[in-house]
């Protein structure tokens, strides 16, 4: 089998062959194209670069291509690039990962003029046009509309970037409305992939997850107690400030409550800092202030998948705030190592989680419920570990990586 993989980032494995050095696995991706190797599959990976391609092996090769200036716009060279980039490998079937940057409809169109449509899938990860909707849930309309110098300088206030969301969402619903196959997991994916596009083939195929979070097992003996982990607090959609409104009444019960989070801290001091500040980040900032939160929220800044992994196991807690997701790696990741978890009921996420069996579901933007379910975690002690097991137990099987290998594979048959 010939496959052309169309990715929005580079595979770890790639990036240590550009870059000369190990770059370690550093998504999901690299674990499905590592058993698509060992299956003898012949794959080239079309990523986003400055326009290197390399040869891993006989079976795998890659090339990198002018990634737009913007998500929502499109780059006049990409279709040129894929439609040579068909002709010149000839696959049988083409893979786009997620269909949320344009160079996904550039692929689509270039597939179209030579009649590979039909031997074309995209797997949906998110929907921006979708997370648009949702994107200022739970924020004053004054933050909404306000710039910082970093967002007047981008022109990249709250309200723009929902915009731009909204934007991309329309390149998203071209792609999907001229394709025939998409690829998805979940309820709430296959709905939106139908409303777009009510002649769309669905293939339904779960996710294989990162390597290192199939062994290792959370105890309660073994985490932090009343510590919460979070694993972003990028954008307003991620939910971070309902987290943080949830945090001040726990810790009304739980002093000692913290939450732990990924990325750099938005209460750094200092001119430099207050002029890279975006309007969100600011008022996460104003909101830890307010609750006096700040010696309760924990920044572990960029993390490995280990560095990751051990996060999760020394946390009392997962915690899922979004406004809207699909199916959350990161949630899935905690569920493989059996971390107690309570989220949002947004998007496919009561898909993969049994609300009262594997873990606790909220109402989303509620964040009176998220404080009322995370104390119930916290007073559970040893037992939150029942929950654990059976998420484990589910996810085991949702992230099986050789099911989901001879899925995949099947679905490419049926696209030859």
């Amino acid at each position: 089998m010939k496959l052309l993989w169309l990715c929005n980032n580079q595979p770890g494995v790639i990036r240590s062959h550009i870059e000369g050095r190990e770059a370690g696995a550093v998504n999901w991706m690299d674990h499905v194209l590592d058993d698509l190797r060992r299956e003898g599959v012949t794959i080239r990976v079309l990523c986003p670069g400055d326009g290197q391609s390399g040869q891993l092996d006989d079976g795998c090769s890659y090339a990198t291509f002018p990634a737009a200036k913007k998500p929502h716009e499109c780059n006049p060279e990409q279709v040129p690039f894929f439609r040579e980039q068909i002709r010149s490998f000839a696959p049988e079937v083409i893979h786009i990962w997620g269909v949320e940057y344009s160079h996904a409809l550039a692929m689509a169109n270039a597939a179209q003029e030579l009649g590979m449509l039909s031997h074309t899938a995209a797997s949906i990860q998110g929907l921006c046009g979708v997370y648009a909707g949702h994107y200022c849930e739970g924020l004053p309309d004054r933050i909404v509309r306000r710039y910082t110098f970093r967002d007047f300088l981008r022109q990249d206030n709250i309200r723009q970037q929902q915009k731009k969301f909204a934007l991309r969402g329309e390149n998203e619903r071209k792609a999907i409305g001229k394709l025939e196959h998409v690829i998805g997991r979940t309820l709430w994916d296959r709905a939106c992939a139908e409303n777009m596009n009510p002649q769309i083939h669905y293939h339904f195929c779960n996710e294989t997850l990162r390597e290192p979070f199939y062994e290792g097992q959370w105890c309660y003996d073994g985490c932090r107690k009343h510590q919460i982990f979070a694993s972003s607090k990028l954008y307003s959609v991620k939910g971070f400030h309902y987290l943080l409104e949830a945090l001040a009444q726990l810790k009304k019960t739980y002093p000692d409550a913290r939450a732990c989070v990924t990325g750099d801290s938005y209460m750094t001091q200092g001119l430099r800092a207050a002029i890279r500040r975006d309007s969100y980040a600011k008022y996460l900032r104003e909101l830890t202030r307010k609750h006096h939160l700040e010696d309760s929220i924990i920044f572990l800044g960029s993390l490995s998948a280990q560095q990751m992994k051990e996060a999760f196991l020394e946390a009392n807690v997962y915690v899922l705030p979004s406004t809207i997701e699909n199916s959350p790696n990161s949630m899935g990741e905690a569920m493989l190592l059996g971390v107690p978890v309570v989220a949002a009921s947004v998007g496919g996420v009561a898909d993969l989680l049994r609300h009262g069996e594997e873990g606790l579901l909220y109402p989303p933007t509620s964040p009176y419920m998220l404080a009322s379910l995370i104390s119930r975690v916290f007073q559970m002690g040893e037992a939150a570990a029942t929950y654990g097991q059976k998420a484990r137990d589910h996810a085991l099987q949702t992230h099986d990586p050789q099911t989901n290998l001879e899925t995949l594979l099947a679905i490419y048959n049926s696209l030859i």
